[in-house]
């Protein structure tokens, strides 16, 4: 499995990121989260966006699903296939609101939704685990291997998900209060919970990146700060 993050940032403009979505490559490519900014990233790697097999949507915020409509239409102009698109509850809410905002795309985008807990990508198996966020949102954890948490406090029950690496977001700097995102005190907390062996730390605001080297220092785990195009294998 090859795993490249495309958008690292958040929804303010810090150090040229582009906003939330990791490619997950393993005989088929899958989007975690397709925040704007990851089609370019797509086109940097020389992935068309036809040969994307699916998108996997942690929740229905902007930075999380701006780019989907763009995807859709991309397919649709190039001729691609159905896409099919796994979300939490009102998921296929959005998409038909989206149809409603933009009605020239009706009947031209192809896609399936579903909003099942558990399903499968080709051989991939995927299980979800209900978030806590400001909406209905949702981590996945693919074979037992990895696990993305979207936005979210950190909680045991995600945090003692079975997988080698944990993606898991760090939106939030000291003195913060963990509500709908994690901050370091919060994240610390829930470390003796993490089977995980490495953490990447992703979604970080301005404010928290500008603390990276102490907060990495106060984790004390193997954790590494995410950035655009960096990759890694399992």
């Amino acid at each position: 499995m090859r795993v490249t993050f495309l958008g690292t940032g958040v929804s303010v403009p810090c150090e040229k990121r582009a906003q939330s979505s990791i490619l997950v490559e393993d005989n088929v490519k899958v989007l975690l989260d397709i925040g704007p900014g990851a089609l370019l990233r797509l086109e940097a790697l020389g992935v068309d966006p036809t040969e994307i097999d699916a998108v996997c949507i942690t929740h229905n915020h902007l930075d999380h699903n701006g780019d989907l409509v763009n995807l859709l239409k991309a397919r649709w102009l190039m001729d691609g296939e159905k896409l099919d698109i796994y979300g939490p509850k009102g998921t296929k809410n959005f998409l038909e609101s989206m149809l409603n905002a933009y009605p020239y795309l009706r009947g031209k985008l192809k896609f399936r939704i579903s909003e099942e807990s558990s399903f499968r990508i080709g051989e991939l198996v995927v299980n979800t685990v209900q978030t806590i966020h400001s909406i209905e949102s949702r981590a996945y954890v693919f074979e037992n291997v990895l696990a993305f948490s979207g936005d979210t406090k950190a909680f045991q029950e995600l945090m003692s998900a079975e997988c080698e690496v944990m993606i898991h977001e760090l939106s939030l700097p000291f003195g913060y209060r963990a509500d709908f995102h994690t901050t370091p005190e919060n994240l610390k907390e829930c470390l003796s919970y993490c089977k995980a062996k490495r953490i990447y730390l992703t979604h970080l605001y301005p404010m928290t990146l500008a603390q990276k080297d102490k907060i990495l220092e106060f984790l004390d785990f193997d954790a590494i700060i995410a950035q655009d195009l960096m990759g890694f294998e399992l």
